[in-house]
């Protein structure tokens, strides 16, 4: 395929959705070096930017945004985007976005032709692009891998390569992270309870316990609190909970920011969220808290190879996952089950599994 002049990534989602398509962005890039790359994506809730571009902004894996609202029907809209795109005159399309069923997969490959876009890499219309794989140990395929494979027409990709999980953080974003942590500490432990599900919200009263553990176990470690504008009030009460020093960050970072925070941190724990996929991304040691709403593998941050890497998903009752089980929260199902003394345990081993080496 020769180098076209612009490629139009289709790619919907928040920071974890982006994160986890890290490696096919620098696939990408790696196949067209000189191209513009843009992304269609969904327009932000809130914020300036779209999810995506607070991702990739100043990577040099993606170069403009062209968003819009989900879910639009409006047919004087949907002209307007196309006549955008065919301004944009994309040689290649390369879809990205979650299989969400054969006639979604066939509707947005039609109104991508209908905008002039011959050449169309990655539509999910194979039924292993559509059905979700088990694994042999009874997890499920990681979503990196099921994107990966719709790529393999560009370039293989190997998922457990750390450098195509790169953020390509730049000096200035690295300076302002450190400009964020207390001066003249250097031991940081990262938490984050950010999520956007109750059902996977592991309860301020674990989380709680679980600081009060390891700040007895790591006097001298300074606790930082990444996550939203709205969760910095409940992140200052359990700062409180911490024994040391601790600093709230929360809606004081971009995300970009917050992945070169982290990369000072010795530990990060928290929910399945964007703070977590960051966290994988940028190399720390990762302790992920799941519940039941996906099923146990897919969303896992980074390579399940890596030693910095570890995850507690909670026993799965008799039959294994099932889609009714997403909303399952209680003492006997999904996320509570974990309790703070057994993450306490799982955090100490990943944090001692890392104090000499790194995957």
């Amino acid at each position: 395929m020769p180098p076209p002049s612009n490629i139009l990534i289709y790619r919907l989602g928040s920071l974890g959705d982006t994160v986890i398509a890290l490696p096919c962005f620098h696939l990408i890039r790696k196949k067209f070096p000189h191209s513009k790359i843009i992304i269609l994506t969904n327009q932000p809730v809130s914020g300036k930017a779209a999810a995506a571009m607070a991702v990739l902004e100043n990577s040099g894996l993606c170069d403009e945004a062209i968003s819009y609202p989900v879910g639009m029907r409006n047919l004087g809209e949907l002209a307007a985007l196309r006549k955008k795109l065919r301004r944009v005159r994309p040689a290649v399309l390369i879809n990205l976005a979650a299989a969400r069923g054969r006639f979604k997969s066939l509707r947005d490959h039609l109104f991508f032709r209908s905008c002039g876009i011959k050449n169309i890499v990655g539509t999910p219309f194979r039924k292993k692009d559509l059905q979700l794989q088990q694994t042999a140990d009874g997890s499920f395929e990681a979503e990196s891998q099921r994107l990966a494979s719709r790529l393999a027409s560009l370039g293989s990709v190997n998922l457990a390569d750390r450098s195509l999980w790169d953020l390509k953080l730049s000096p200035a974003e690295r300076k302002q992270a450190l400009a964020l942590l207390p001066a003249g500490r250097n031991d940081f432990i990262a938490v984050s309870i950010g999520t956007k599900l109750p059902a996977n919200d592991w309860g301020t009263a674990n989380f709680e316990r679980l600081l009060a553990l390891l700040s007895r176990e790591l006097p001298d470690a300074t606790l930082v609190l990444l996550g939203a504008l709205d969760e910095w009030e409940r992140s200052e009460k359990l700062g409180r909970a911490w024994a040391s020093a601790y600093v709230n960050l929360c809606g004081k970072t971009s995300p970009r920011v917050s992945a070169a925070v982290l990369e000072h941190c010795r530990l990060f724990i928290g929910h399945d969220s964007g703070p977590m996929h960051l966290a994988g991304a940028a190399g720390v040691p990762t302790l992920g808290l799941f519940s039941w709403f996906n099923p146990p593998g897919q969303w896992f941050p980074g390579h399940r190879s890596w030693r910095t890497i570890k995850v507690l998903n909670p026993a799965l009752p008799e039959g294994g996952w099932k889609p009714e089980l997403r909303l399952k929260q209680s003492a006997t199902e999904g996320i509570w089950l974990l309790k703070p003394e057994d993450v306490f345990r799982s955090a100490m081993e990943l944090l001692q599994a890392n104090s000499k080496t790194t995957a």
